[in-house]
């Protein structure tokens, strides 16, 4: 990305429903995990890693709540 460029990561929070912590805590039991959709899981870990990426990489400038989607706004510095 170019000095300047902005970067909208958009989540669909009622299938991203999951924490780093709360994916911990279904990953090491088995019953839970086993009860989890295979999507909430993965779209929780795909959205975990990104804002993670885009908050160590570029300046977080705000975010927006519109139902049950969020947009997160960043900044290449």
């Amino acid at each position: 990305m170019k000095k300047g460029q902005k970067l909208f990561i958009v989540d669909l929070e009622s299938v991203s429903l999951y924490s780093d912590e709360q994916m911990k805590n279904l990953l090491s039991d088995e019953e839970k995990y086993n009860k989890t959709p295979f999507l909430f899981l993965i779209a929780s870990y795909m959205r975990n890693r990104t804002l993670d990426w885009a908050a160590s990489n570029l300046m977080f400038q705000g975010k927006i709540k519109k139902g049950y989607w969020m947009v997160y706004s960043f900044v290449k510095t």
